[in-house]
């Protein structure tokens, strides 16, 4: 059985690829009223006379009002302007009330860290270091199945608190805070050693990478490896750091943040790109 080997990104420790380790993943259609006025004419019934009444000439026409001007179209409201990084921390409390996620507003570095989040996921990269607000708490944990060794579910229970957070992102809001913040995200992409333009094209990775996570289905056989517990089924231990962990949130938890990092590729209406792709 192969152990995952270590990785090592922008400001992290190597990290050797085991079970133990914790991450966090991370428009009403307008109504028209039309009234429709209706009239009536009314008729006067009575016994003919003797004699013809002779007809009254009709009523002069009341000349028409003079048409309106024609309204010129409003002019659509102008872009909202661009936030720096110092500004990143009020305009994210909009996106959540979660204190899991206000917790992590509340570090340094915020534009930074989202930028070094982004690339590590997009690489395929663990960002713990950069996460380490968010870490489950507890100690992993392993079940006896038949012959062999699974994920308890207790396990999965200590990222429910993380799920929960993401899952009550805003996507919409965070699409906005993505905008307003991209000059500064960009910046803080460009240091890290990446080319000026490529931080959409690392966000849409990064998400897609989430989205195409595998999830388990039924109980996740693993075994101990060097002390460390490792995938039994080959296919998921060749798997990368980032659909690893998202492997050890369990299958409700992953669906959660999957679905939230769908609701911002289409708010952030994302380019396809592949996870893979440079």
């Amino acid at each position: 059985m192969r152990r995952a080997g270590s990785l090592y990104s922008h400001g992290m420790e190597p990290a050797r690829s085991n079970l133990r380790q914790s991450f966090f993943r991370w428009w009403f259609l307008p109504l028209a009223a039309v009234v429709v006025g209706g009239g009536y004419v009314g008729y006067r019934l009575a016994f003919p006379p003797a004699a013809p009444v002779p007809l009254q000439p009709p009523p002069p026409i009341a000349a028409a009002p003079p048409a309106a001007e024609p309204q010129a179209p409003a002019s659509p409201q102008a872009a909202e302007p661009p936030v720096g990084a110092e500004g990143a921390r009020a305009l994210l409390e909009g996106v959540s009330s979660n204190p899991l996620f206000r917790a992590w507003l509340g570090a340094k570095d915020l534009v930074r860290r989202w930028a070094v989040v982004t690339a590590n996921v997009a690489e395929g990269v663990s960002p713990r270091k950069h996460l380490e607000l968010l870490a489950p708490k507890g100690a992993f944990a392993v079940a006896r199945s038949g012959d062999g060794l699974v994920i308890a579910p207790g396990s999965y229970a200590r990222y429910d608190g993380i799920a929960a957070a993401v899952d009550s992102i805003d996507a919409r809001a965070l699409a906005s805070a993505y905008r307003r913040l991209h000059g500064a995200l960009e910046a803080a992409h460009v240091a890290l050693g990446y080319p000026a333009g490529s931080l959409d094209r690392a966000t849409a990775r990064a998400v897609r990478r989430i989205v195409d996570a595998p999830v388990a289905k039924g109980e996740v056989r693993v075994e101990p490896v060097e002390g460390l517990y490792a995938f039994a089924d080959p296919a998921l231990e060749r798997l990368g750091e980032v659909e690893k962990h998202l492997l050890r949130m369990g299958p409700r938890n992953e669906r959660l943040v999957q679905a939230k990092a769908r609701e911002l590729r289409d708010a952030l209406g994302l380019p396809a790109v592949s996870a893979s792709a440079r």
